[in-house]
């Protein structure tokens, strides 16, 4: 781990792919975490996981806190960030996974759900993007708004039009974002696990999706990483 101070950011911290990435990406660069999660108790168990899998000092701020709640939100980063330092890594893992079927589905449940994949994230990204490019300056930083993604976006599932919706109203946040700061040097994109996470698959079980998430995030170019 490097001697430096460096922050990375978790927005939806939890079981599988979050923890996976979390620890990997503390293993390889960073010394600071915060970790955003709804539930407290959550929190506890990725924060002990974490420390677990490490097996050094981090410093790791958690936070219990409703995302779709923007003020609620703010409080938490203002405090992370006095604490800690603003992150150089924000890795948005935040989503939520509910059947919804056509026209029994509440409007309500539609518009919950884009405020925890789209307003949430654009807040974020409008805290911390112009800080990420300020970072682009120094070569051996690596500013990054990394997004958890799916299929989705491209090949919805009726039965779950809600997230669907929802999940390609992220991606097109997310390259919107990537086609104006990615030129600056921010490395913004998706990463798209084409179908079920399990610890039984092959190619799709959180290690090997952090694995590659590591080496897309190393290389910093491509919009988009497809497992």
């Amino acid at each position: 781990m490097s001697s430096t101070h460096k922050t990375l950011l978790v927005v939806g911290s939890g079981p599988g792919i979050g923890r996976a990435v979390t620890a990997l990406f503390v293993a390889k660069r960073y010394n600071n975490v915060v970790l955003l999660a709804r539930r407290p108790d959550s929190l506890v168990s990725e924060k002990a996981a974490i420390e677990q899998a490490i097996g050094t000092q981090v410093n790791i701020k958690s936070y219990a806190v409703d995302i779709t709640d923007l003020a609620a939100l703010e409080g938490a980063l203002d405090d992370a960030d006095a604490a800690l330092g603003k992150p150089e890594c924000i890795f948005f893992n935040a989503a939520r996974v509910l059947p919804s079927a056509f026209f029994e589905h509440p409007i309500m449940e539609i518009e919950y759900d884009l405020r925890i994949t789209v307003s949430a994230l654009y807040a974020v990204a409008q805290r911390y993007v112009p800080h990420l490019v300020s970072l682009a300056a120094n070569p051996a930083a690596k500013p990054a708004l990394l997004v958890t993604s799916s299929a989705l976006p491209l090949q919805p599932i009726p039965q779950l039009f809600a997230l669907s919706l929802a999940k390609a109203a992220q991606r097109n946040l997310v390259q919107s974002l990537n086609m104006t700061y990615g030129p600056e040097g921010v490395h913004i994109g998706v990463i798209n696990v084409a179908g079920i996470v399990s610890p039984d698959d092959s190619e799709r079980n959180p290690a090997n999706i952090a694995a590659k998430t590591w080496e897309w995030f190393e290389e910093g170019k491509e919009f988009e990483l497809v497992i």
